[in-house]
């Protein structure tokens, strides 16, 4: 079972509950107030928190430097989300003046089905959902509206994950067209006509959108919550209960099951939900949860890759994907090109990446990566052994 980041007991009530009794509020002492206030921002609920506080007029218990740094917050979050929702009206343009089917998939169009406000939610970039065939056009419009292409080594991205990265010189705003909902070493396994039949048309911020179906987007969340691991946040835990337990539009759970099956991801899914179910008491039917521990070969109980499962359910390992897409790779020479470009990435990534902008500058930032690769190796090796031993008295 995943682990939730620790958090005051009042914020993680305010979470589940959405009404912490008011005998629990009159109680904190005021020197609580600057625990709950930066968690709060840290985990990305400082949203929640503010308007709960704003509509049921409590602020007055908060002191007022605490309710200050709040407030900053807020404003700073409102005008990002701004910025964020106007670039991604101007990407959408662009992409159906070209005729390139796009789906923006969280962001500020999520922030809109789920809370109905684009700044409730605390976001760092867009991610778009195209075709893998339209990624040349995709190239070519993110060049026309100012973009600079951001990967370690041309073709790479296109060669080893899951979606392309630009990045607005100007703004800093980071766009990621993702061709597959899921991430290494899966994105050869997931057969996407599926999801893209099941895409809806909606009218959202005052333009017209695709959007993934409900169940294809808690799917998602579910994956994007994996592939931080540990370092997500508790505000993704939280969306992802509230969309699941949402009454105006009824998860289709026999399509959520059969699409995680499909994507040999019921197993790791299976592991967010029982989180949820654990710290969120999230009413996710027992079959279901059943179905999605049940092997999709009936044939065999026994997975075809126990090292890459057993790598990729260390949450706590930072780059487990990258270690699991290493060993996925056929071929030595596939596998030199992949190790070489993530610790020798190009010049230009460097100082996208770093902000670097001399040479002295460039020559320490690769040591200092080089360094911290070898020490992640380090762990790597040293999991790869334990998941090697556990496979072996398995």
């Amino acid at each position: 079972m995943l682990t939730l980041p620790s958090v005051h007991p009042f914020l993680m009530t305010l979470l589940m509950d959405g009404q912490p009794e008011r005998e629990q509020l009159t109680a904190l002492p005021h020197h609580s107030w600057k625990t709950i206030i930066e968690e709060a921002i840290a985990q990305r609920v400082a949203a929640i928190l503010f308007h709960w506080l704003n509509n049921l007029n409590h602020q007055h218990l908060i002191p007022i430097h605490l309710l200050n740094l709040l407030k900053q917050q807020m404003v700073r979050q409102a005008a990002w989300n701004l910025l964020l929702t106007k670039e991604l009206g101007r990407i959408l343009a662009a992409c159906q003046q070209r005729g390139i089917a796009c789906i923006p998939i969280r962001g500020p169009v999520f922030a809109a089905q789920l809370y109905g406000d684009c700044s409730m939610r605390q976001m760092d970039d867009l991610d778009l959902l195209v075709h893998r065939e339209d990624l040349s056009s995709i190239k070519e419009i993110f060049d026309h509206l100012g973009y600079a292409r951001h990967e370690q080594r041309p073709g790479f991205l296109e060669a080893f994950s899951y979606s392309l990265e630009f990045i607005h010189p100007q703004y800093g705003v980071m766009v990621e067209p993702h061709w597959t909902l899921v991430y290494p070493p899966f994105v050869a396994t997931a057969a996407m006509e599926p999801v893209w039949a099941r895409a809806v048309k909606q009218r959202l911020m005052g333009m017209d959108t695709w959007t993934l179906s409900q169940a294809d987007l808690v799917l998602h969340l579910c994956l994007h919550l994996l592939h931080k691991g540990e370092h997500t946040p508790l505000l993704w835990y939280y969306e992802l209960d509230t969309l699941i337990s949402q009454k105006r539009s009824p998860l289709d759970w026999n399509v959520f099951v059969h699409q995680a099956q499909a994507m040999d991801q019921a197993g790791l899914i299976a592991d967010v939900l029982a989180t949820l179910i654990h710290h969120f008491h999230s009413t996710i039917p027992d079959s279901i949860m059943s179905r999605l521990l049940r092997p999709s070969r009936p044939s065999s109980s026994i997975s075809p890759h126990p090292m890459r499962d057993h790598m990729l359910a260390q949450s706590s390992l930072n780059g487990r994907e990258e270690f699991a897409l290493l060993c996925s790779l056929q071929g030595v020479r596939p596998r030199i090109q992949y190790a070489y470009a993530l610790l020798f990435p190009s010049p230009q990534y460097m100082a996208q990446r770093y902000g670097l902008s001399s040479p002295m500058g460039l020559i320490s930032s690769y040591i200092t990566r080089v360094c911290h690769l070898f020490r992640e190796g380090c762990k790597w090796a040293a999991a790869w052994l334990a998941a090697a031993l556990a496979t072996r008295q398995g």
